[in-house]
């Protein structure tokens, strides 16, 4: 991937951390701007057009989406196109990932959500003719999302089943196992956003853990869970990765600054 590109997906996802239940009904339409933006090569080439200023582009996406998404999603498609984003089909991809993303974030659905996409796939590949069924290019986007909605309406969350939909109906050319794989995937670091990587010599007791998360959850502005690494060589202090924010703290960094100081 390029540099580029992750510089402006950690944009993007800086943006959809910040969302919180109440944005569920918001988000859920930004499954709809992925259509729109499939269906409309004009609109998805002007959003990615070199040398379009940023506020233009936002400004584009407002009157055409504003009314349509609510405040929570047209800000997280704002930040989508005021990234540098290759072609209209990428554009189309991030967004994707992005409704992907903000669904799994607002609902906080992540572990019923990559366990149903994976119960999902394991079903259609154990299964030849369905597997062929939903593979082939020769199928219609809208019959593939029909026999989806047959076959595992009644079996998986209407969330899971909404990204599903998504994935048939903009497919970008990708098979079955690809594509169904890559939205687990999506699912699960958007999980792994919601927790804090904490390094430290010594494992911290109850109380030391009730702050740290309190303090985190103040900084972030959402309930943070807590993974500790025991590592003796930072030998005081702490190291704290939250997604793309990482605050070292340790002796062993505060000693390694000191060296390049005195160097």
């Amino acid at each position: 991937m390029r540099s580029a590109t992750k510089h402006a997906l950690a944009a993007v996802k800086r943006e959809i951390d910040t969302l919180t239940q109440v944005d569920t009904d918001s988000v859920n339409n930004l499954f709809g701007a992925v259509d729109v933006l499939a269906e409309s090569k004009p609109l998805a080439s002007a959003l990615v057009e070199r040398g379009v200023p940023p506020e233009s582009k936002r400004s584009l996406v407002e009157r055409v989406f504003g009314s349509q998404l609510g405040g929570p999603a047209t800000r997280v498609l704002a930040t989508v196109v005021a990234q540098n984003w290759e072609s209209a089909e990428e554009l189309v991809q991030v967004t994707q990932e992005a409704a992907i993303r903000a669904l799994a974030q607002a609902t906080g659905n992540h572990e019923q959500l990559g366990s149903e996409l994976n119960a999902f796939l394991d079903t259609v590949l154990s299964n030849g003719e369905l597997e062929l069924s939903l593979g082939t290019r020769l199928q219609a986007p809208e019959t593939k999302v029909a026999l989806v909605n047959r076959l595992f309406g009644q079996r998986l969350s209407a969330d899971t089943i909404r990204i599903l939909t998504s994935l048939f109906t903009n497919s970008g050319g990708r098979r079955t196992r690809r594509l169904v794989s890559w939205a687990r995937d999506v699912v699960a670091d958007q999980a792994n956003r919601q927790v804090a990587v904490v390094t430290v010599a010594r494992g911290l007791n109850d109380a030391q853990l009730d702050r740290l998360k309190a303090g985190l959850a103040a900084r972030f502005g959402r309930e943070v869970a807590v993974n500790q690494v025991i590592d003796p060589a930072v030998i005081g202090g702490m190291r704290i990765e939250f997604g793309d924010v990482v605050i070292d703290d340790t002796a062993a960094a505060r000693l390694h600054d000191l060296r390049l100081q005195l160097a």
